[in-house]
């Protein structure tokens, strides 16, 4: 019996191997190989011939230096924007005692419900230079002449602003955790030297939190560097460009054939950087123990009373949660029930009616964009999770035996959280291009990419909570004579439940979400939800795009609430 289990848990590993080095290893070789092989005429391996040509033309090209600094100054101005909001409400909802801190934390994660495109599209119709709905209230209030202005949102400081909101909530939840752990004697011995709360915020807390500081910095680099949704739709009509949108545009030319060599070569580019970026986050979360105040004894969790202060930080939460999370939704609202997109005022409220949310569903793409969708988001969820919980298992249970296949297993399914979404795209076209696999054009291709993608985060879950549980329970029922897959299955997934079901309602919301991927590998066979709001936007289908962005914002809503019910429900049920 146990040499049974020790041979299918043998295979498992091997196979779990496999799989993870085929959907993370093979893109990533392929596109380093196109990209010494692509030419702008031809495929990939249309070509026998090794070039460097294509990246002599990226790095000769006058577009790139621009291309380069819109890069640069688009992240920084978005990290101007969202990481010093983020590090004050961890610091309010944590350190303080702000009262409502527990609902005003509920309200900063609700923008992550609504996906970064619709967030753009809504910023649209607040801030486009002629018919913005605050545009005309200040051209109406300041009494300026004309019919523009005065805010652009089709600029690179518009694109700063929308990304810099879009990452609050998730730099938040990523700075938050320090500030609740930190020590408290040391901010009460600064008061007692007689520094007040900003001298002590200066001089002690945030030097104290500044590894998390400096990895939340060096990851929102990267997610920033890869965002594609914003600074598609704003960039399009600006004509400003960036790396992730280059790649894009490279692939889907507005005149001649794609130039798959210049993509290949931008996509392999912008990984190297990423790659960078996430081997300093690696170092500096590694080495974070060493800033660790708990001290067990004599620990405990203090709130600084902010006194006068408290006024202006409830009016500081008020405002972004006006702003990042009312003003969108609302204007996103509003537009649904237009038959066209125009500032409230007495006629449009007359046109308002809530038929698109009916005729929506005559339109036989729109069911099929639905249904797609459903399928992508339940696939992609139940195929991360088994992934991950087998690639947990060995790397926590196995790593004394396998030693270093399992370090290998653990960094591989790390890697995905350095490739940017558009990168993994743009690979896999040219793998299933290539290999004799029939999935390309079809829905299957989205969902391998985007099982990729979601690998690394939700591996990283799975063995954070496999680490919490004791492998004696295992031992046990080896000892007792069941199998391994059968101790898996009856003792360690149960264990793993909360866990699981965290991720898997946050990789289904994600699948839906997702633009860039989606953007990259479907068809009009294989349209998502998300590539249909595009689409429609593209197509000024702008009360169409409205609804089903409302609808998607609702459901990923829910989908959340639900997993966080689940677990809610699991606890107690334990209790």
């Amino acid at each position: 019996m146990m040499r049974t289990g020790l041979s299918v848990q043998s295979w498992a590993l091997g196979l779990t191997l496999l799989t993870v080095s085929y959907l993370v290893v093979v893109p990533l070789i392929t596109l380093l190989y196109a990209s010494i092989k692509s030419t702008e005429d031809k495929l990939p391996f249309e070509t026998t011939a090794t070039t460097l040509g294509n990246y002599v033309l990226v790095f000769n090209s006058p577009a790139t230096l621009p291309l380069l600094f819109n890069t640069l100054l688009f992240t920084l101005g978005s990290l101007a924007v969202g990481l010093p909001l983020a590090i004050t409400f961890a610091w309010l909802l944590e350190r303080s005692a702000m009262p409502g801190r527990t609902w005003i934390a509920s309200l900063i994660l609700v923008p992550m419900t609504i996906p970064s495109l619709l967030s753009a599209i809504a910023w649209i119709q607040l801030l486009d230079p002629r018919i913005g709905l605050v545009n005309v209230a200040l051209r109406g209030v300041v009494g300026l002449s004309g019919e523009m202005g005065p805010l652009d949102i089709y600029s690179l400081g518009g694109m700063c602003f929308v990304q810099g909101l879009r990452l609050v909530p998730s730099a938040y939840l990523m700075i938050a955790a320090s500030f609740r752990a930190m020590d408290p004697s040391l901010e009460e011995q600064s008061a007692m030297a007689g520094r007040d709360i900003g001298q002590t915020t200066l001089r002690v807390t945030l030097p104290i939190v500044r590894p998390a500081l400096l990895a939340a910095l060096i990851y929102f680099i990267i997610v920033v560097i890869e965002s594609f949704d914003i600074p598609g739709l704003l960039g399009f009509t600006a004509r400003i460009r960036v790396l992730s949108t280059a790649i894009y545009w490279a692939t889907h030319s507005e005149v001649g054939l794609p130039d798959y060599g210049l993509a290949s070569a931008l996509g392999t580019i912008v990984l190297a950087m990423a790659l960078f970026l996430m081997w300093i986050y690696h170092r500096l979360t590694a080495h974070q123990e060493r800033f660790a105040t708990i001290t067990g004894k004599g620990y405990r969790p203090r709130q600084i009373n902010l006194g006068a202060w408290t006024s202006p930080a409830l009016l500081l939460c008020g405002i972004y949660v006006f702003v990042a999370v009312l003003l969108p939704f609302v204007m996103l609202l509003w537009t649904s029930v237009q038959p066209f997109y125009a500032p409230p005022s007495m006629d449009s409220f007359g046109r308002a009616s809530f038929d698109g949310y009916l005729n929506i569903w005559r339109d036989s793409s729109v069911v099929r964009a639905v249904w797609n969708t459903t399928i992508l988001a339940l696939v992609t969820a139940v195929a991360t999770i088994t992934l991950s919980v087998l690639v947990s298992w060995f790397v926590v249970r196995r790593r004394r035996e396998s030693g270093a296949l399992a370090g290998y297993l653990a960094t591989i399914a790390f890697l995905p959280q350095g490739v940017p979404s558009i990168v993994i795209g743009l690979a896999l076209i040219f793998v299933y291009v290539r290999f004799p696999i029939p999935i390309y054009g079809t829905l299957w291709i989205i969902v391998l990419a985007m099982t990729t993608r979601y690998l690394s985060f939700s591996s990283r879950t799975t063995t954070s909570a496999l680490i919490q549980v004791h492998g004696e329970l295992e031992e046990a029922s080896q000892m007792a004579g069941a199998p391994w897959f059968r101790t898996l299955r009856r003792i360690t997934v149960p264990l793993l439940a909360p866990a699981m079901i965290n991720v898997f309602f946050w990789v289904a919301v994600h699948a839906m979400q997702e633009l860039s991927m989606a953007l990259m590998l479907y068809n009009p066979s294989t349209v998502v939800v998300s590539t249909m709001i595009w689409s429609m936007w593209q197509n000024g289908r702008t009360a169409d795009a409205a609804v089903l962005g409302v609808m998607l914002t609702l459901l990923s809503a829910l989908l959340l609430l639900g997993g966080q019910l689940l677990s809610y429900l699991r606890r107690n049920s334990y209790q």
